[in-house]
């Protein structure tokens, strides 16, 4: 089932996982992301062709024995992978849920595919009655984003560019995934060391988080709430310094003074938020590569 966070956070592992790392990856190979990392550059390799990106998921689905892809109703998740037979080379179909939008479908696939090798290495499991595995999940992410952003493209195209809202969204349409998964993919490579975060404009006119990737999630509350209504008015990017606060439930008051960015994308307001030093590694004063840690007064 499909999420669209590409980290490579460490994986403690199941006897699933285990049987996977010791199978799929190259020789020697135990690490369960070097494994899936493996996998999912064998796939890549196989494409000898010069067609776009629609043409190279065609590629890896008829590759992994997917034989189709089809919409249902109340399905619980992103997507689900349903075995036709009860082996591996029998194939498989693809189970997506109707609210699925465009720009999560590829990464959506992508995580699916990643499920079929866990199918090919491990049948001893996968095709016998068993739960979901947290462990293999994360690995599907973490393949999906191997396979739709690899990182030596990543790195090569980022590293001459800015850190900002406009990179982040040529480098999604680039890359044909959500912008979501293209700053988690930067973050995981260590190029971008920043926070994303979503504001829903609530109808009274305030605005409060709904979403933040790259950080622990707080009730952030900006200083000057006019930025993001500014950025809501004018669908213009915006730049400054500002501070950013929260009280924790014991009333503790904590501070964050940040650069940002943000700018309004369909119906919420999106900011880019951190430290304001400017990193050697861009030429955006923007972000310095520094952990998010706030400041208690």
């Amino acid at each position: 089932m499909g999420n669209r966070d590409g980290s490579s956070s460490t994986f403690h592992q199941s006897r699933l996982v285990e049987l996977f790392a010791r199978r799929a990856g190259d020789r020697n190979v135990v690490c369960p992301q070097d494994a899936m990392r493996s996998a999912v550059s064998r796939l890549r390799r196989r494409f000898r062709h010069t067609g776009g990106l629609d043409e190279r998921m065609r590629f890896y689905l008829n590759n992994r024995r997917v034989i189709s892809a089809r919409i249902v109703e109340e399905l619980g998740a992103d997507a689900a992978l349903e075995p036709i037979g009860s082996r591996y080379v029998d194939g498989f179909n693809v189970l997506l849920a109707r609210q699925v939008g465009h720009t999560r479908l590829r990464f959506t696939l992508a995580h699916e595919i990643c499920h079929t090798f866990f199918y090919e290495f491990v049948p001893e499991i996968k095709f016998t009655p068993h739960g979901i595995d947290d462990m293999e999940e994360r690995l599907c992410n973490f393949g999906a984003a191997e396979l739709l952003m690899p990182a030596t493209a990543v790195q090569r195209i980022a590293t001459s560019r800015p850190v900002c809202m406009q990179t982040l969204c040529e480098l999604a349409e680039e890359f044909s995934v959500s912008v979501i998964a293209m700053f988690l993919r930067l973050r995981s490579l260590r190029l971008w060391d920043c926070v994303f975060s979503e504001w829903q404009r609530m109808v009274n006119g305030t605005f409060v988080l709904s979403n933040l990737y790259g950080g622990k999630r707080r009730p952030w509350v900006w200083e000057d709430p006019s930025i993001l209504d500014h950025a809501w008015q004018s669908y213009k990017p915006s730049f400054g310094t500002t501070v950013l606060h929260y009280r924790s439930e014991e009333g503790a008051r904590y501070f964050f003074p940040a650069r940002f960015q943000a700018q309004r994308l369909g119906n919420r307001v999106c900011a880019l938020w951190g430290k304001k030093l400017q990193s050697p590694a861009y030429s955006s004063p923007l972000f310095r590569k520094d952990p998010l840690t706030a400041q208690v007064r």
